[in-house]
Parts: structure tokens; sequence; C-alpha cells
């Protein structure tokens, strides 16, 4: 696992205020909606089920959803966020909380039922798609009190299926409390098999009063008699009449599914009937079989179908790319990448943010375009790779990263360090905190005990020299000299700290789902409710959930950066604006690549001048929202316009600093405003790359019939209809779209019309999109 490296910028940043904006910057869900299935990675495949008109759905629990498969192969989110947690009863099922489902199943209208384990529940999906609570959440343990009463009421321990009977009664088989419920036609739950203490007895006898172990898969025959998966007995029971007797015996089965009067078995080394093993799956979790005669089966991270019109036991995987859930979007936007349980974050100063990405073993980067790499580590924890490119060493200690990209021990003899922190002299702090203590390395390599404080989790070091260090329950001030003090205290598993530079301390606590500012002696909540969950991107921080918000930076606008760990995002604190003075002066807004005044579409890459912008201090607003910027002077600011703009509408534009907006005006926005980017502030030779690579100049003219590269930005929401022509004569078009890694950037590979009408030398080249064209005077050399 990697450790909570935080590698500290020594950028100074001021707090501009008390209160901010959240806003995701990476991170995302692990679902691939409308995609192949077989490009989709699950996660933990389990329940599978089949409605009336062949869909496949899957119950994926590491992914928090239930997803459909439909018969042309592509794959949708049904049920859940992707996000862990209890919400949206009474709403739709694609935007509530799950928490890690297992079991499915549909009733004869079409309803499907769904084992929500981590919330101790089952819910049913309406054919209307509506989630609703309908076992389970209750205060009456169901092992006792529960019974008898309404299901609602129950208090369920582990619900890992469920199976329902023609009737629309409902079974219930709660993996934890050993135990088999039925939820009868008006809603009261009853117990229909087990004691409630895990063991074996009681076949032959009265199920109520039989012993069961963990059971979990369960299946009605047409005579209504109930089988039940027994896994931790290793054997499949069936209750018929009240009375439990043992059918099958094979170890640890999970799944079970009758097919034409054919009980099919899933376990971990078996899959089959109670009569005949089916060799091709050696091991399955779950099993359903459809009208046809069709297997579908969840084995590893796969699903997996046996047609009953194929040859015997010939399989087909219909889902599942085998990659992993948790990581992926390396060179592409940093939103739309996967992480998993990142711990921390700082930034450089260049403006690229650096994730330490804990479960992938990796740290990644974000540079100031919004695009992510990895930069260090392998899928796998480990020490190895010292002296060698960081990419390609494994993480589990802390280490160095030099400019050039080499790996290189810092300290050896760890135990479980956990922070790391650099003060001006260069020297390294370390939280060793199994060994409950604080670790310096100087400058010259010298490593000595700095303080001894009981399991250290992080540290952080303040303008005066003093290291700030965070344990369990509260925070510390360690002197230069060693003499520690204790500073804050009540606090909840505090994992994270930064110093502003005007001095206040920031503090990510995971187990109280929070981000708290420490001001003058007085602890203030920046971000968060409290509630474990996610929500808010674009609203007020304060009316967020976080998900055990690990570790958080200090960017260089007056923005923070936090590790919302439980919800595997790194997400931004912009500082509202407080100051009700009118700007003072006005701004020109203008396409980046004609430098041309006029609308802008959303997502452009957009040049806004004026006066008094502060180098590190200023923000540029489009209304409320927050923009990314590439590049800022004192008089100029590149930036990507939001790309949610509101086409057809003005935005205002200011440029905030110090928490005051010195510059502002109204700007147009269309749904798209070309600009070609040149070699001369937007007129003359097209920024553009000839077929073999090389730059196109007027000593370096392309051939006829060859393909060559031009950029641009302000492509909007504009795609349906791209058109470039050279020369007035239009080119064939074999690409246009976003450029890779750099967002706001269109590519347009285009083959130079060939015949004898084109003349040697400069032609006139346009970009068309949805009818807007790019500024005139643009050329390209053609030879």
């Amino acid at each position: 696992m990697v450790s909570r490296l935080c590698v500290l910028s020594l950028l100074s940043t001021a707090c501009f205020a008390a209160t901010y904006t959240i806003q995701t910057v990476a991170g995302s869900d692990n679902a691939t909606n409308g995609g192949s299935a077989l490009a989709a990675a699950l996660g933990q495949p389990e329940g599978v089920a089949i409605d009336g008109a062949g869909n496949v759905y899957v119950a994926d629990a590491a992914g928090n959803c239930v997803r459909i498969i439909a018969p042309d192969g592509t794959i949708q989110i049904f049920a859940g966020t992707g996000t862990a947690g209890f919400s949206g009863d009474g709403g739709p099922a694609a935007a509530a909380q799950l928490n890690q489902p297992y079991g499915l199943a549909f009733d004869t209208d079409g309803n499907l039922y769904i084992a929500d384990l981590g919330n101790s529940r089952v819910r049913k999906v309406s054919v209307g798609g509506v989630i609703q609570t309908v076992a389970g959440g209750g205060a009456f343990p169901a092992t006792g009190q529960g019974q008898g009463g309404p299901a609602t009421s129950a208090q369920l321990m582990q619900p890992r299926n469920v199976t329902l009977d023609p009737g629309g009664f409902l079974y219930i088989s709660d993996f934890g409390a050993n135990q088999v419920y039925e939820v009868v036609a008006n809603g009261t739950l009853i117990l229909a098999a087990g004691t409630g203490v895990a063991g074996y007895s009681g076949d032959s006898a009265s199920a109520l009063l039989a012993q069961l172990s963990a059971p979990a898969g369960l299946a009605l025959d047409s005579a209504g008699a109930l089988y039940i998966a027994d896994s931790g007995n290793n054997r499949i029971r069936k209750v018929y009449n009240g009375v439990i007797i043992t059918v099958f015996n094979t170890p640890a089965p999970t799944g079970l599914a009758f097919g034409s009067g054919t009980l099919y078995v899933a376990a971990s080394s078996y899959f089959g009937t109670v009569s005949q093993q089916i060799p091709s799956i050696p091991s399955a979790v779950d099993v359903a079989v459809d009208p046809a005669g069709d297997l579908f089966a969840t084995s590893g991270v796969f699903v997996l179908e046996i047609p009953a019109s194929a040859a015997s036991g010939v399989v087909a995987t219909i889902a599942g790319s085998g990659a992993s859930p948790n990581f992926g979007g390396d060179n592409g936007p940093a939103t739309a990448a996967l992480l998993n349980s990142p711990s921390s974050v700082a930034m450089d100063s260049s403006g690229n943010w650096y994730i330490a990405d804990t479960s992938n073993n990796r740290i990644r980067m974000v540079t100031p375009a919004g695009v992510i790499s990895t930069i260090a580590g392998t899928a796998a924890a480990g020490s190895t790779g010292d002296n060698g490119p960081a990419s390609a060493a494994q993480l589990n200690e802390v280490r160095e990263i030099t400019p050039g990209g080499l790996m290189l021990p810092v300290a050896t003899q760890l135990n479980n360090p956990l922070s790391v922190a650099t003060d001006a002299q260069g020297s390294v702090y370390i939280a060793d905190s199994g060994n409950n203590r604080i670790v310096k390395v100087t400058a010259a390599g010298i490593t000595s005990i700095f303080a001894t404080i009981d399991s250290p989790q992080a540290i952080a070091v303040d303008s005066s020299g003093n290291l700030l260090v965070a344990d369990p329950t509260q925070i510390w001030t360690v002197t230069p000299a060693g003499v520690a003090t204790s500073t804050i205290t009540g606090l909840s598993s505090p994992t994270g700290l930064a110093v502003a530079s005007d001095g206040n301390l920031l503090i990510a606590e995971p187990a109280a789902n929070l981000v708290q500012q420490w001001t003058s002696g007085t602890l203030t909540t920046i971000a968060g409710t409290g509630t474990a969950g996610f929500s808010g991107d674009g609203s007020p921080a304060l009316s967020a959930q976080l998900s055990a918000p690990a570790g958080i930076g200090i960017g260089a606008n007056g923005v923070f950066w936090i590790a919302d760990s439980g919800n595997n995002r790194i997400r931004s604190l912009t500082p509202v604006v407080t100051s009700q003075t009118a700007p003072s002066a006005t701004l020109s807004v203008v396409n980046a690549a004609s430098l041309a005044a006029g609308p802008i579409a959303p997502g452009e890459i957009v040049t806004v001048f004026g006066s008094g912008f502060s180098v590190t201090g200023s923000q540029l607003l489009f209304g409320s929202t927050a923009a990314t910027l590439f590049y800022t002077s004192a008089t100029q600011i590149n930036a990507l316009a939001p790309s949610s703009l509101p086409a057809n509408a003005s935005s205002m534009v200011s440029v905030v600093v110090s928490g005051t907006a010195v510059a502002a005006s109204s700007t147009p926005v269309v749904s798209a405003a070309p600009g070609i980017f040149t070699t001369d502030s937007g007129i003359g030779e097209a920024a553009a790359i000839n077929q073999d690579g090389t730059l196109n100049t007027a000593a370096n003219p392309a051939p006829r019939g060859t393909i060559v590269s031009f950029y641009a930005t302000g492509q909007g929401s504009g795609s349906s209809a791209v058109t470039l022509t050279v020369g007035g004569y239009q080119a064939q078009l074999e690409y246009a779209g976003q450029a890779p890694g750099f967002p706001g950037l269109m590519q347009i590979n285009a083959q130079i019309p060939t015949g004898i009408f084109l003349q040697s030398g400069p032609e006139p080249v346009v970009l068309s999109v949805d009818g807007a064209a790019s500024q005139a005077g643009v050329t390209i050399a053609i030879q």
C-alpha cells in the first residue's frame, strides 16, 4: 500500500475567505454507462438476475451499484451511484446510494429486489424505476422482537440473498444472523429457518429449530419448497412443509437457481446441478436461468453465459474486462480518472498537483490543464526500484522522487509511516506511526528521532519552523528544539494537516467526515456535513457530504484540495468572494487562438486582458464558477472557460484578487466559436503539423494529399457539423475532436485537397463548427 506521501509545497498562498465552494477535480465513479459490457471493469460481481426482456442484471458489491446488460451487449447503471451509502428511497434507483449489494431477484410483476447487505436492508425497484426499502432499517432485531411485525421495523444484519414465490412472498437469507426470513403479503416478517446460532443441526426436524451457518443463495421449486445455500456448512438444504433436510454437499455454496425443474448450484469449487458438474466454470458466486434455458453466472470479475443452444459447457463472457475497477484514466482528464482511496495531496511550484493514490499503490500527477498521469508506483506494493525510474518502482516506504524521475530511499527501519513534511532547510520529517515517533532526516542525510508521540497520523510545518503533529485525538505543536505541547484536543482521527501562509491550520478528519480550520484558537468547520456520503459539487462546501476526507493540500489561488478518500475523489475548496465592492476596471475576454473579441463557447480556452491581476492569488470566475487557470501575469490570464456555461446567454466574467473583484465584464456565450491557433497572434501561418511530424511553414510546405493536423479551440457543444476548407475547397477530415491530454484544445486531422486548382504557397484555412467560422487571415503552406 502507498504510504500517506505528502510532498509539501513551499508556495505561499493566502486563505482569503471563511466560506468555500466545493467541486470534484479528480476521480469519478467506476461505472461504464452506455459502453460495451466487455469493456466494463467489474469490481465484485455477486447476484445475477434476468428480466422478461432478456436484460441481465448484476450486483457489483465493490462498485456499490446494480448494472444492467442489454441484449445488444451494452451496460448501464440501473441502481446506485457507485458511492457507498444509504439514500434515495422514494426516488430514482440510479440516484440512490447502495452499500455492497449482493443478491437480486424479480417478482412476477417485474420489480427487482436487491439485498443491500451493507445497509442491512432489502430494497425494491419498481417497474417505474423507483427504489424503496421493503425490509430492514428498523429498530427491532429480526432475530427476536422484529419477527411478527412489519419487515421495515425489523433490524437485519447482513441480508445476503433474496427470492420470491409466485404469490409475491419474499425470502431473505441473513448471512450474519444465520437465519432465513419470509416477508408475507401484508409485509410482516416471520422466521423461515435457523435458530440464529451458527452451526449445523436439525435435519429431518423443524427448520425453525435447525442451525444454519452463513446462509446465502435461495431458490424455490414449483412445489414451493425452499432451498438454502448453507455456505458455512458446505451443503444445500431444503425446507418443505416446515421440515429441513440436506440434499447436496459442496464447499461454500453461495448461489442457487431453478431452470426447467433442475436445481443449479454456484459454489467456491463447483458449478452445475446437484447431479452433474459443469467443468467449464470451475467456480461461481451466483447463477440464474432464463426461460430459454440459458445459464448465467458471476465468477471472479466476470459475468458468464452458457447458452442452451451452444455445445455442452461452452462458456461466453458477456461482461467484465478483467481490468482494475479502481484504476484508470491516465493521460486524460483527471475528472474522468479512477482513484482508489486517495489519502494525500500536494502542489508544486509549477501548479502540478500530486495525489497519493493509496490503494492503487501509485503517485498520480494532475497538470494545471487537468490531465492526470502516474509518476511513481505500479499496482503492487513493495520496496523495489531504488535508483531507477519512479514509474517502475514499488511503493511501501518513504522515498524521494528526483526532478529527473528517479526513486531514491529516504529512511529505513520504519513501521507504518503515514505522513511526511519538509522544512525550509530541506529536512524531511516522517510520522513513523508504528514506532510512536517523528523521525527527522536532514538535507545531509542524517537521521534522528525528533519527537516521541503516540501513533502520529499527520504532520505539517508552520512558518516559524514548528512541527504540527496529529495523533488519533489531538494536534501537537513541536518546537524546533523538540518540545511538544498539546494544541487542539477532542478531534476524530485527524489524518491530514496543511498550513496556509496566514497561519491558519487546515485539518482533515475522516472519522467525522469534516474539514476544519484552526484560526486564533477557534476551530471552524469549512467543509462537510458530518454525515458520510457524496453530494454538493458546485455548492457551498458546508452543505456537501464527504466520506472519510484523509488529506488536504494548499493551492496557488487560495484554493484547497482535499483527498475525499471514501468517495475516491479529489475535491477543491474555492473561497467565495465576500467583497461587495464594484470592480474598478473592465476585462477583455478573447479566444486564445484567434485573439478575437466576441462570443465565447463553453469549454473554450480564453485569454483575459486587464490590470491589477496577482500572479499567485488571482481567480477567474464565470458567474460563480471558477475557471481552470493555465497562465497568470499582472495583465493577462489564460484559462479554460467552464464547460457548464449555458449557450445563447451572457456570463459575467470577473477577476478576483484576495477576495475582491478587481475587474469584470459581461461576455456573450454561444454553442461554438472556433478559432485556429497560429504562429503569429491569431493570423498568418497556422500552428499546424505536417504528416511527417514537422511544423508547417513557408519553407516546409505540406504536399497535396497528405494529412495535416490543425489545432483550435471554441468547439463548445458543437460537433454535428465540422468542416475545414483549404483555399476555399473542402478537405476530407480524418479526425475532428478533443486533442489528447489537453482540455479545451481541438485537433483536426485534414487531408490537403489534391488537384491543380490549389496554388503552391500560402492558402487560406477556415474551420467551421455548426455554422460558426474561425477567424480570417489564417494560412497553410502548400507544396
